[in-house]
């Protein structure tokens, strides 16, 4: 989400090694865990004899493997509502068809500009990512437990700022920066954004559409529920390098940001042609 990882590989290793994660000293101790895990015969099957003698290179393949399954079908499966429609075999309903024509459109929400929904030249169903990098100006999580860490692992307390891309890049114009995700299957990946601020996604397509408008909240610690009932936003957590081009004040209706919704709901894979709701 922040660009620490190349690819799926390098990303596999980091949670093994996280002292906030899954916290192991070092490789070897997760080699040694393999070795002594039930599937180890598997894994050497699959890489060789030898194949968790050498700290260094059996960890490369433990990330190889994880890599690997994450590449299976079972995560890019592609059967959504959406799926079906682009196919020819759905009928999207009046709402999620002006809520894809909003999302669309680049007088209204414009979302595509970021989330590209339509296949690619070659066929490849679209994937709902650019994988761009963008600050959104979404305020601080009071609820983010990273706050309470001991000194150990956040020595700034409440004070922390996450700087998202540029904190790797080591550039001030990439701060507050995360990864632009995938929308499908969105409606299950609760809570939002990169620091999880919003439980709903209504709220976020709101929140995209009156960042701008309303007020800030006196408290830049305010959390989602009570941002709503005082009708403001919390100040950007990142406050430079915020897109103020593509979202803050779309003017959209409330009309139109149930209808986004309604159109995300149809991004959900595992829809069958006879089943209820979206």
């Amino acid at each position: 989400m922040d660009g620490r990882a190349a690819t799926l590989e390098e990303q596999a290793k980091g949670p093994f090694l996280n002292p906030l994660e899954m916290n192991n000293p070092n490789a070897a101790a997760v080699v040694e865990k393999v070795r002594a895990s039930a599937y180890a015969d598997m894994f050497r099957q699959v890489y060789g004899p030898a194949a968790l003698d050498d700290v260094d290179s059996a960890f490369d393949k433990i990330a190889e493997a994880i890599a690997a399954f994450e590449r299976r079908p079972l995560f890019n499966r592609f059967t959504s509502k959406y799926d079906a429609y682009l196919a020819g075999n759905a009928r999207l309903t009046s709402q999620e068809l002006r809520g894809m024509r909003a999302f669309e459109d680049e007088k209204k929400g414009n979302c595509a500009a970021c989330h590209p929904s339509r296949p690619a030249a070659d066929g490849t169903p679209p994937l709902f990512t650019d994988f761009s990098y963008d600050n959104l100006g979404v305020g601080r999580n009071p609820h983010n437990r990273f706050y309470q860490q001991a000194a150990q692992f956040n020595p700034d307390g409440r004070t922390f700022v996450d700087r998202g891309l540029g904190a790797f890049t080591k550039l001030a114009s990439e701060d507050g920066k995360f990864k632009v995700p995938t929308l499908r299957n969105v409606t299950r990946t609760a809570p939002y954004l990169h620091n999880g601020y919003f439980n709903s996604l209504r709220n976020v397509v709101d929140f995209y559409n009156t960042r701008d408008v309303k007020p800030a909240c006196k408290n830049p610690f305010t959390d989602e529920a009570s941002a709503l009932m005082q009708r403001c936003w919390p100040v950007p957590e990142v406050g430079e390098n915020v897109n103020t081009d593509e979202l803050g004040n779309l003017k959209l209706s409330d009309q139109e940001v149930d209808d986004i919704v309604a159109f995300m709901h149809t991004l959900t894979d595992g829809w069958k042609p006879h089943s209820r709701g979206h």
